[in-house]
């Protein structure tokens, strides 16, 4: 059976009614890697419920830097173990998933409070004491009074120091 074939059947199967088919599924999409990154990216849209969380699940313990911006979207999503799981991926992922953060606080996004707080919670997260230090303004203006307004300011200026 072609890979192709195989990464689709699994894909439906997160959607399965039994917990231990979709829990199969995505232990299958992990073990494939990267290669199942773009088909699980293309779901997340279409799927709700379990399905999703299970491809949410899935790719943050693949930590692909191809889904950064797709977890970056999900930051925002009404359920919270959606966002949790989308952050801890972007803090697997490391650097290579600050820039599509970055770029979603320096934007309008920036108003939305769950996108804030989790953005928090990955920079804060993130593993290299130079990153730490090149993203500290961001930090501290997702911890001011004002994040609002302070943080789409600071997540500029850090892209332009990180020269994203």
């Amino acid at each position: 059976m072609a890979d192709t074939e195989f990464i689709t059947q699994q894909i439906q199967l997160l959607k399965d009614p039994d917990g231990l088919k979709r829990q199969f599924a995505r232990l299958a999409l992990e073990d494939l890697g990267k290669s199942s990154v773009p088909y699980l990216v293309a779901k997340l849209d279409e799927y709700q419920g379990d399905a999703l969380w299970e491809s949410v699940k899935a790719l943050s313990r693949i930590g692909d830097a191809s889904s950064a911006g797709a977890l970056v979207k999900l930051l925002s999503h009404e359920v919270s173990d959606i966002r949790w799981l989308a952050s801890l991926g972007l803090i697997k992922i490391g650097k290579e998933g600050v820039k599509p953060l970055l770029r979603a606080l320096s934007l309008s996004d920036a108003r939305s409070p769950l996108l804030r707080e989790e953005a928090h919670h990955v920079l804060t997260g993130l593993r290299g004491k130079q990153l730490k230090n090149s993203l500290s303004g961001v930090i501290k203006a997702l911890e001011s009074n004002s994040p609002r307004s302070d943080a789409p300011v600071a997540a500029e200026e850090a892209l332009v120091k990180l020269k994203f």
